[in-house]
């Protein structure tokens, strides 16, 4: 796999843009898919071709991904597709309703929304959070939390914030956690409160993998294009 999707990063065909949800079982049948540790969680018609939401079950856990199937069923690519004619990404349309449902916080009163992937331990996270109370009167930000493996504080950081009893006191945690203060080291990181939100992250994760996040901060707007939230830096 991991050949392939170097391979075939990007894919480059002419395809419509709006895709439709299809049963996702009827590709358990394909060789490639078929093994137990392997589950398409989610399919969609391109029109000319098929995306696949993909859970591996392996020994360091449950891992995401996506892929594209061609209509025959014959060849399987890993990585991103784009229209050859645009020169823009492949992407269905996002269930904003959803998105805005399921956020672990919601931050800001202005008309233009934003999806945010976010890991509270990550400095460029950190730089991004502490812009936010300039912005908070021209943006709405649906925050996702995404801690890395990497970061050793980062999971524990998330829970605290996701703990929080609203979203002003949501708020208020991460924007004094950017800010330094380290009052998340209280929580007691119990089984209780990993139960609790653990499965919150991967489903994170997963909404993260079909965005095609790469790093944090990973900021999108509602049609689902990547922004570059560093042009919001007052110089």
């Amino acid at each position: 796999m991991k050949t392939m999707k170097s391979i075939f990063s990007l894919l480059f065909i002419t395809l419509a843009l709006l895709a439709g949800d299809i049963d996702p079982k009827q590709f358990k049948k394909i060789p490639a898919l078929s093994a137990e540790h392997i589950k398409v969680t989610k399919a969609y018609d391109h029109g000319t071709i098929y995306e696949l939401q993909i859970e591996i079950t392996a020994p360091r856990g449950v891992q995401h991904t996506s892929a594209f199937l061609t209509k025959d069923k014959k060849v399987l690519l890993f990585g991103d597709a784009m229209n050859a004619y645009t020169g823009k990404s492949i992407k269905r349309p996002l269930n904003m309703k959803a998105i805005r449902d399921s956020a672990d916080l919601t931050y800001g009163t202005g008309k233009n929304e934003y999806i945010v992937f976010t890991d509270p331990e990550c400095p460029y996270c950190v730089k991004f959070e502490k812009l936010w109370p300039g912005l908070s009167k021209d943006v709405k930000l649906y925050v996702f939390f995404m801690p890395l493996s990497n970061h050793r504080n980062a999971t524990q950081m998330s829970y605290y914030v996701m703990k929080q009893k609203d979203e002003a006191a949501k708020a208020k945690a991460i924007l004094d956690m950017a800010n330094g203060d380290k009052s998340f080291t209280r929580l007691t990181m119990t089984q209780q409160i990993h139960e609790l939100f653990s499965k919150k992250i991967e489903e994170n994760q997963a909404l993260a993998n079909q965005f095609g996040v790469r790093g944090t901060p990973a900021v999108y707007d509602t049609r689902g294009e990547s922004v570059n939230w560093t042009a919001w830096i007052k110089k």
